[in-house]
């Protein structure tokens, strides 16, 4: 009976000693985490909100180490048929193309880009071997008006940038991938991605022309009978 038990006791630690061996350590979860960020490309429908204004439209969005690009579509089952409503680009530099309504190409959005948190992620291994030891232990990084914010799993939650007054929040699927992705800036300003497709692989990025930059805020753009051009361009003129 005895030696039953102590062989019962054995195998039971033999299982433990298994099962904790099989979860991944915090440098492995955090390494795999990161490189999501690293590389990936998705679809799902954007909702842009500003000023009382709503659009609710399909998008695609590719990202890699060095840029990003993000296109809302106009019609079309989840951009399948339809042509580009806004073109973004970020990469050495932005741009911005919106055919549909090219009155957007003269608002100043450039200095409205939080591109410290851009070049954060462009890099996983670069990320952990100078932040690693400080995210294991803070779940967090600040950086001068950067803050980072990561969850106790090391899924990035949450991105702040004091400069420019700009917040990206992050929300995950049961799965762990990538949800929705929620912007909000100053001046009521917001957009939320939500995805119904995510690869995290590296895609290939068409850069769009490199533009000058615009000059106008939103609200003198519709303070000056902008509102009415953006509307012919949501509806389709």
């Amino acid at each position: 009976m005895k030696r039953t038990m102590i062989l019962a006791l054995v195998l039971f630690g033999m299982i433990l000693a298994s099962c904790s061996a099989l979860k991944p350590s915090d440098e492995a979860q955090l390494r795999a985490e990161l490189k999501r960020w690293e590389s990936f490309e998705g679809s799902g429908i954007v909702e842009i909100s500003a000023y009382g204004f709503s659009l609710r439209k399909p998008f695609v969005i590719a990202k890699s180490m060095q840029e990003m690009r993000m296109d809302v579509i106009e019609g079309g089952i989840f951009g399948a048929t339809g042509s580009p409503l806004i073109s973004l680009y970020l990469g050495q530099y932005f741009s911005m193309n919106s055919p549909a309504m090219p009155i957007l190409e003269a608002l100043n959005l450039k200095d409205k880009i939080p591109a410290g948190a851009i070049a954060l992620f462009n890099s996983s291994d670069y990320i952990f071997d100078r932040y690693g030891e400080e995210i294991m232990r803070e779940k967090a990084i600040h950086r001068d008006s950067l803050s980072v914010i990561f969850k106790s799993n090391y899924q990035l939650e949450e991105v702040t940038d004091r400069k420019s007054g700009a917040r990206l929040r992050a929300r995950y699927s049961s799965r762990g991938d990538l949800d929705e992705l929620e912007f909000s800036a100053p001046q009521g300003v917001s957009a939320k991605l939500i995805f119904d497709d995510i690869s995290y692989q590296r895609p290939q990025i068409i850069p769009l022309p490199e533009t000058p930059a615009g000059e106008q805020n939103l609200m003198d753009l519709l303070q000056e009978g902008g509102l009415f051009q953006l509307l012919q361009g949501i509806m389709g003129n």
